[in-house]
């Protein structure tokens, strides 16, 4: 569940990072379009296995923005400070139902993948889009004058001796 967390969480950074200063307002087709074009490649799709793989990898897609959406509502709309820990304790509960959901929709839809695509062309797939969001996090602030400072490398041999 932790790995779903951290993939829609990457998904949704991934494109805040879209709409960077410079470059004009986030355009999800354009994201949507990179996203594909590197996974495609990345997982080594054929164009026939693209077209019947991408609906389905979409379509989950949306649907867990939506309960990472109404997870944020629920966050955003937290009991009242003075309200009692038995409506804290119903919250905290209906945000972990709506993850154990967003857990189950990806169980549902990777089944459904494997299908139309072998199964280690799934899990290619897999590792390319989180290896796409990595990427994107990467290239995040360097136009800012913060990211142009010079920063101090860790040395990390001497870390691990």
């Amino acid at each position: 569940m932790k790995r779903i967390v951290i993939i829609t969480s990457l998904l949704m950074t991934s494109i805040t990072l879209m709409a960077q200063p410079g470059q004009g307002k986030f355009k999800p087709e354009e994201f949507k379009a990179k996203l594909e074009s590197f996974v495609t490649t990345e997982a080594g799709f054929t164009p026939a296995e693209a077209q019947v793989f991408y609906p389905v990898y979409f379509e989950m897609k949306d649907k867990q923005r939506q309960l990472q959406h109404n997870i944020h509502q629920l966050k955003k709309d937290a009991p009242k400070a003075d309200a009692g820990d038995k409506e804290f304790a119903a919250a905290i509960q209906k945000i972990k139902d709506m993850g154990v959901e967003i857990s189950q929709l990806e169980a549902t839809y990777y089944k459904r993948m494997c299908k139309v695509v072998s199964p280690q062309k799934v899990y290619r797939a897999m590792c390319a889009e989180d290896k796409f969001h990595r990427r994107m996090l990467e290239g995040f602030g360097h136009d800012s004058p913060r990211a142009k400072r010079e920063r101090p490398r860790q040395n990390h041999e001497a870390v691990s001796k």
